[in-house]
């Protein structure tokens, strides 16, 4: 069993993850060093950071130059504006895209998947009823983050939200690539076939997914692009091309297209996004890398 989804819903919404099969570098000894890239040309600079939107409180955000970086910029990107305003009203967007107030998701399924539904709501301690009105894509959504909270990740200890708590005391200008809205509209706009694809790996792998999320983090701790690449990219854009085009490919296409706008003035900008952005083929970097700037990797030494 292929598991490539949890690793495109975290960079869009709560989580990091990969293949469960995955092999990856140590955990660092001393404080993490999760790589930061630049971009320069005579009068501009940008410095791009990957990020994990799940963290145990407490956790560090990023190492020294990560520090340093985000203390050089004036300008600070992160996917969505992070504001308690704008995620309060995000609830009823959840709620219009995600709630299906005309069927049931059980009468949908198959009465074994329904039942195995079910059976994985009362496991992570949801009420199957709650589950079952929702859309595949955001049942799936609850089976793989809930079990994850209650271990202890936190959205609110995010890396972009550590990054934006910080830049923002600093009094830097924050801005962004997308709204709420827009993440939601990706996910219920996915085709019946792969939200339900979605939904039955979500069940079959309900509460596998943390050990999954630490694996990763201990990729991104000490820097490890490779492993980033391999495990949530290659194969999401081999097996499931409308995935990994609705939530990598055609998103970074459109944030470069920005960012090479940005490039025209001048300044210091820090890019902070989910890490899955920024490897593989068609991530931010490449695409810049295409464009004709040249990308080098400031912090750690690839591994």
């Amino acid at each position: 069993m292929h598991r490539v989804f949890r690793a495109p819903l975290v960079a869009v919404l709560a989580l990091v993850a990969g293949c469960a099969t995955a092999s990856v570098s140590m955990a660092p000894e001393g404080p993490p060093q999760p790589a930061v890239w630049a971009v320069r040309d005579t009068d501009s600079t940008m410095y791009f950071f990957g990020t994990i939107h799940l963290r145990k409180a407490g956790a560090a955000w990023g190492g020294p130059v990560a520090e340093r970086t985000l203390g050089e910029a004036q300008e600070v990107w992160t996917e969505i504006e992070i504001d308690p305003a704008q995620e309060a009203a995000l609830q009823g967007v959840v709620a219009r895209y995600g709630i299906d107030t005309t069927r049931t998701l059980s009468s949908q399924l198959e009465p074994t998947r329904a039942a195995q539904m079910r059976a994985a709501a009362v496991e992570i301690g949801v009420p199957p009823e709650a589950l079952d009105i929702m859309k595949p894509w955001l049942a799936s959504l609850t089976l793989t983050v809930v079990p994850m909270t209650k271990a202890g990740y936190d959205p609110n200890a995010g890396v972009d939200r550590t990054v934006d708590r910080i830049a923002e005391a600093a009094g830097k200008r924050m801005r962004w690539f997308e709204t709420g809205e827009e993440q939601i509209r990706f996910l219920s706009g996915m085709s019946d076939p792969l939200q339900l694809a979605m939904l039955y790996e979500a069940i079959e792998d309900v509460g596998k997914g943390t050990e999954v999320l630490e694996r990763m983090e201990q990729a991104w701790e000490v820097g490890d692009e490779r492993v980033l690449a391999d495990e949530m990219v290659a194969e999401m854009s081999g097996e499931y091309p409308e995935l990994y085009d609705v939530l990598l490919k055609t998103r970074n296409t459109a944030w470069v297209d920005v960012l090479s706008r940005e490039m025209a003035g001048s300044g210091v900008d820090f890019i902070a996004v989910g890490a899955a952005h920024l490897v593989g083929p068609d991530s931010v970097l490449a695409m810049m890398r295409a464009r004709g700037f040249k990308v080098e990797r400031v912090s750690p030494p690839a591994p």
